[in-house]
């Protein structure tokens, strides 16, 4: 039995099917709506089909961070539609971040027409390249019109668009959509300029209905960026020459897909493997014979003043994101640094780089692999040294929260939060973690968590906005996917009231999601930086302590728990890991304390690394 031939009521219907019809062949599977009059025809259209999960978010702010989890997660392109005026403007933050950190999102922004601009019209403005140089690419969709060279043009465009958000450089796409009315699916008379003829898909059915098969209608295999023979070369052979490499992988939504080959370029070498959580290779087994982690803490050792600096570093995503880290990395001058970035900005603050690598990292390491036979002795002293430390600085980490919670039962420290969270998730959960503080937490109090979790993040541009919307993105993601491990949104009080409205869209959503809070009245960098010396505008204007409580200032819309020790810290998390479900919790520090004992802690990890340094002077200090 054959299909009905399609009819359309009007020329929007048409356009708009057509469309989200060819985004739909090229691959897109989530759509993030914002619904307002002049996108109608889209909502309509992308409610109508049956490929593309269509999620109602009001606030356009929220569905930018939720579709940037989103697309994180799943390593696709998630459309965002909204209306006309400023709220396409609402999604600039998301946009940013989503360009900084290379994550592919396909912004479709509904306009009025050209004559009702610059007249006076009411919720028009220029939405022509609204985000700037933020975007891969932006065109000025044309006006439709019921004609097969449109309809054409247009599914050409809607291929050409999932395509460059791809990549090679993955990142936003801007496509701003001008729609006159009527904007619903209402019936014209077919004198109309803007009726379609009763007869348009026979008459024309590669534009109307596509190419046949559900194929896209333009194919546009993604290019991926490799290295010439003479860089592998050269690289390879610097690779080889090195007697001290070390390899630094930095925060990188698309590290896991290099990860294994890293981890065997790694062991290949006989190079220490130092790895951000948000790298993507923190999940670390038995097997990884290189990796180390308590990176953070191992740089804030005199590991290298005793054993020299590494003369080679091979570093792949972002630049080292703890203090520690860059404050020596800053002095290694005589040190070979290699970057692997397909991006074009170069991730090299100090600017000391001697190599930037532009070319897909997963098929330059494994080219490296290739021209590298030799497999050092896996007790190579470099190697052997680095992961003698990390297992003093492991033991001594694990004595150290052990005695802290000893000695103060009925107080809860910064760096337990991060230790318990770390003890407590199930395997392959994920973790959504705020940028500020607590990422730098996770990275050096969580050392001792020895099986995978799922870290995200935003470090683009290392903004604190849209926490719990990106995190809510990710946990949706994971629940579509079928994954049964709960996901959990660690962010500090300062990150949740930026984004305090995005609980109201956890309880809509009713996801197995936690909000860990770490409540110390704000703004605990701050006290690393020298307005903490001008106590009355770093009070007023950094802190949160004038400000309401959280508990208080959260919506009632989810089972919150106050936590200020660490046994109340571990029943609450439990209680989640138990039943989860959407559930806060508010676990509170002092931050004058939380600063004493992240020292001490940072101290004897650091002194642990290199236990014959000066034992005498470690029992004195305790």
């Amino acid at each position: 039995m054959t299909s009905p031939t399609p009819t359309w009521p009007n020329v929007n219907t048409l356009w708009a099917q057509a469309l989200v019809d060819e985004l739909a062949r090229a691959g897109l599977r989530h759509v993030c709506i914002s619904p307002g009059s002049r996108s109608t025809p889209l909502v309509v259209a992308f409610a109508n089909h049956p490929d593309i999960d269509d999620i109602s978010i009001i606030d356009e702010r929220q569905a930018a961070f939720f579709a940037l989890g989103l697309s994180q997660t799943t390593g696709i392109p998630t459309a965002l539609l909204c209306t006309s005026g400023t709220a396409g403007a609402n999604y600039f933050p998301a946009i940013c971040e989503a360009s900084r950190s290379a994550l592919p999102l396909l912004v479709l922004t509904a306009d009025r027409p050209p004559h009702l601009h610059g007249c006076g019209a009411p919720q028009a403005m220029d939405q022509a390249r609204l985000f700037g140089t933020h975007t891969r690419w932006f065109h000025q969709v044309a006006e439709p019109e019921p004609t097969p060279e449109k309809l054409r043009y247009l599914r050409t465009i809607a291929c050409r668009a999932l395509a460059l958000a791809r990549g090679p450089q993955p990142g936003p796409v801007h496509l701003n959509l001008p729609f006159r009315k009527p904007l619903e699916p209402t019936a014209l008379p077919a004198h109309h300029r803007d009726a379609v003829p009763a007869d348009f898909a026979l008459a024309h059915p590669l534009a109307a209905r596509g190419r046949p098969d559900g194929r896209p209608y333009l194919h546009l295999p993604s290019p991926e960026l490799h290295a010439d023979d003479t860089t592998i070369g050269a690289l390879a052979s610097l690779l080889a020459q090195a007697q001290r490499p070390l390899i630094l992988a930095g925060a990188d939504p698309h590290g896991h897909a290099y990860a294994e080959d890293l981890r065997a370029l790694a062991t290949r070498l006989g190079a220490p493997l130092i790895a951000e959580p948000t790298s993507g290779l923190r999940a670390l087994t038995d097997a990884d014979a290189s990796s180390l982690r308590t990176g953070d803490l191992l740089f804030e050792s005199k590991l290298y003043t005793r054993h020299g600096a590494p003369d080679l570093v091979l570093r792949t995503g972002k630049a080292p994101l703890n203090w520690a880290a860059a404050r020596q990395a800053r002095t290694w001058h005589a040190t070979t640094t290699v970057i692997l970035n397909p991006e074009p900005e170069t991730t090299d603050p100090d600017h000391l780089a001697a190599w930037h690598v532009q070319a897909a990292p997963r098929t330059t390491l494994r080219a490296l692999l290739a021209r590298i036979s030799h497999t050092p002795s896996p007790r190579s002293s470099w190697l052997q040294t680095h992961l003698q430390a990390d297992a003093h600085v492991q033991t001594s980490l694990g004595h150290e929260f052990a005695t802290l919670e000893d000695e103060a039962p009925e107080f809860l420290a910064s760096a337990q939060i991060w230790h318990e969270l770390g003890q407590a998730l199930p395997d392959h959960a994920a973790l959504f973690v705020s940028n500020s503080m607590p990422i730098r937490d996770v990275d050096t109090f969580m050392a001792l968590r020895h099986t995978p979790i799922d870290v995200h993040f935003n470090r683009g541009v290392n903004g604190i906005d849209g926490i719990i919307a990106s995190g809510l993105g990710v946990a949706y993601a994971r629940n579509a996917a079928g994954l049964q491990a709960p996901t959990v949104i660690a962010l500090g009080d300062v990150a949740l009231r930026h984004d305090l409205s995005s609980l109201a869209l956890a309880h809509e959503l009713d996801l197995p999601v936690l909000v860990l809070v770490h409540d110390n009245e704000g703004g605990a960098i701050f006290d690393y930086l020298p307005i903490a010396h001008f106590d009355d505008v770093h009070t007023r204007h950094f802190l949160t302590s004038a400000r309401a409580p959280i508990d208080t200032s959260s919506p009632a819309l989810a089972s919150v728990s106050s936590a200020n020790t660490p046994a109340r810290l571990r029943q609450a998390l439990q209680r989640f890991i138990n039943a989860p479900s959407f559930q806060i919790i508010c676990a509170r520090t002092e931050r004058a304390r939380d600063k004493h004992i992240r020292a001490h802690l940072r101290e004897r990890g650091a002194r642990a690394a290199l236990p014959t340094q000066n034992t005498t002077d470690l029992q004195e200090s305790r």
